[in-house]
């Protein structure tokens, strides 16, 4: 701060600074999905806040620089699953529909996608994910696409200037190996699905909606 700049120009200029870097990021992350998969199919979506809610969202980039989700669809082959216990009805094996890996975090109430949480510097959001459904449920995946990437830019309803943008990132990923063992201190459960259960993420919903319609 200059001997004639005021406490408030060197928070406008902070605020500013923070801007830049989120958007930076934000378009560097599109850019490294682009590079990485032939399709990266982005929905943008724009949105008016009040004062406070706009603060609220701008906190959320402090730090890092952004604020963003990225889960995986986790599909894994009906037919590869290991052969059935002989305490199990034999109609059982009959039973090979593909299946997708949904999680229930602790205090929620609906199913969802595995993943989520902040990377660690350096990591892809790719590589963020595939280690984040690992720790919460000990499967292994490997990403084979991305399914949609919702780019959402938040203004304040007011005559000031600024913008704050985020991303949730649904991927694409195919079961590698792994037993599901669930990791208690985030969710209540994890389990693979052949029909979406009833109370299911609008997310979860759409992609789930698509497998369907492609079998």
């Amino acid at each position: 701060m200059t001997g004639d700049d005021t406490p408030a120009d060197a928070e406008a200029g902070d605020a500013n600074l923070t801007e830049k870097i989120n958007q930076t990021n934000v378009d560097k992350r599109i850019a490294s999905l682009e590079a990485a998969y032939d399709e990266v199919p982005v929905t943008e979506e724009a949105f008016e806040l009040s004062p406070d809610e706009y603060a609220d969202v701008f906190a959320a980039t402090r730090g890092t620089g952004y604020s963003g989700n990225s889960v995986v669809f986790v599909t894994r082959d009906g037919s590869e699953f290991p052969e059935l216990s002989d305490q199990i009805p034999d109609q059982a094996a009959g039973d090979t529909r593909n299946r997708v890996l949904l999680v229930l975090g602790r205090g929620a109430d609906m199913w969802a996608l595995p993943g989520g949480g902040k990377g660690d510097e350096y990591e892809s959001v790719q590589g963020t994910a595939v280690r984040r459904v690992n720790e919460q449920t000990g499967i292994r995946c490997t990403v084979s696409g991305v399914a949609e990437v919702v780019h959402s830019k938040y203004y304040p309803d007011t005559d000031a200037q600024g913008s704050v943008h985020t991303l949730d990132i649904y991927l694409e990923a195919e079961y590698k190996k792994g037993s599901l063992d669930v990791d208690e201190s985030e969710l209540v459960g994890a389990a693979w699905f052949a029909e979406p259960p009833e109370r299911l993420t609008p997310g979860a919903e759409e992609r789930f909606a698509a497998l369907l319609d492609d079998e």
